[in-house]
């Protein structure tokens, strides 16, 4: 496994993929980068090879040496691996350098978004030479990948469907919760609901403050709570003058980054749970882990009213899809689930569709599938 942005127990890098593999007679490893350097191996057994990240340079030419990845290229060659499993879009650029490694391994890209429809939503959100040293050559390697991959995977339909227009070796493996579905209705609830995820406006923070605004307008204290960390410290300071200029600081608590394993003690005190994502090509596409893990737990929700999100609320029956960028709307719908007899029903039936279908168990012989038929 090797990814340049994801921690080096990333839940679906480590906690599915490598542990499903591991479990069934891989040796598995993780490159990755961290804050320091580190080489160890996990009490599951997965071999972490953590490379320090670099900091940002000034010099262009320094930064162009740097995206050539020398560095997990030469740890890659190091594990003599038989699959090289692709984690972002980055990565495209090494991937025929290690398709020429000596032991002939198969390379595995496994997309995690649509990153062409990514980067026409926010290329303007970022630097001249971002765009023109990283984001278009990555572009650029990924189209050539999708034909000379020995596999590509999918986390669902839309970008699965652009694959096996290019390439017929394509899989779709969805990021399904892993969770163990649980009843929490017995637990205290301290909020009315909850949103894990980087908190960023591509992902509807302002979308779900302006809701909390409105129903505060109406009368209703409500408190909700946010489970991860600020994309920019530009957003947090948007986030804090909002706050304090609408008088919500007594509303809101936000946890900051934590590790996966202490979340589920936020979902256990929520009562519903929200999935504002604005309207846009990327999120149109991709289909939101948080929607599974939601469930999990029983959290009725309200999300956005289109792509995977729509789908899911409306034919699973767990929630309200409801127009993001509507407040008085989004309002409406978080009050009308927080009513005793919506939440109820919606909270039950969450966790049974969990239990049914949306389990990664359900997953792990699909990806098995995928590494039998390359190593057959």
């Amino acid at each position: 496994m090797i990814s340049c942005t994801h921690s080096a127990e990333d839940d679906r890098i480590y906690k599915k993929e490598a542990l499903s593999l591991q479990r069934n007679g891989y040796d598995v490893s993780h490159i990755c980068y961290g804050s320091e350097y580190r080489d160890y191996i996990t009490d599951d057994g997965i071999h972490i090879i953590q490379l320090k990240k670099k900091k940002r340079t000034a010099n262009k030419w320094d930064a162009l040496k740097q995206l050539r990845m020398n560095d997990i290229l030469d740890a890659a060659k190091k594990t003599a691996a038989s699959v090289y499993h692709l984690h972002d879009l980055e990565l495209c650029r090494i991937a025929s350098r290690l398709q020429r490694l000596p032991q002939h391994p198969k390379v595995i890209y496994d997309a995690h978004e649509p990153y062409g429809d990514n980067f026409k939503d926010y290329w303007k959100n970022r630097s001249l030479s971002k765009v023109l040293l990283s984001d278009i050559p990555a572009l650029l390697a990924e189209k050539k990948l999708l034909k000379k991959a020995d596999h590509l995977i999918a986390t669902e339909e839309n970008v699965a469907s652009r694959f096996l227009k290019k390439n017929t070796r394509t899989s779709i493996v969805y990021n399904y919760s892993f969770f163990p579905p649980e009843e929490t209705s017995a637990y205290e609830k301290i909020f009315d609901a909850i949103y894990c995820g980087t908190l960023t406006e591509s992902k509807g923070i302002l979308l779900m403050l302006d809701a909390l605004i409105h129903c505060k307008k109406q009368g209703s204290e409500l408190k909700f709570v946010f489970v991860g960390g600020f994309g920019s410290t530009a957003l947090e300071e948007t986030v804090k003058t909002k706050i304090e200029t609408n008088d919500l600081s007594e509303n809101l608590f936000f946890t900051g980054k934590i590790p996966i394993e202490k979340i589920n003690q936020y979902y256990k005190k929520s009562k519903i749970a929200l999935c504002l994502f604005p309207k846009n090509r990327t999120n149109q596409l991709i289909l939101p882990i948080k929607l599974f893990e939601y469930m999990s737990f029983g959290l009725p929700i309200v999300g956005s009213d289109f792509g995977h999100i729509q789908k899911i609320i409306s034919s699973d029956k767990v929630g309200i899809a409801v127009n993001p960028h509507d407040p008085e709307k989004v309002s409406e719908a978080i009050l009308e689930l927080l009513s005793d007899e919506k939440y109820k029903k919606y909270a039950a039936h969450s966790v049974n569709l969990v239990n049914e279908k949306y389990l990664w168990k359900s997953q792990e012989p699909v990806l098995l599938d995928v590494y039998s038929k390359l190593l057959d």
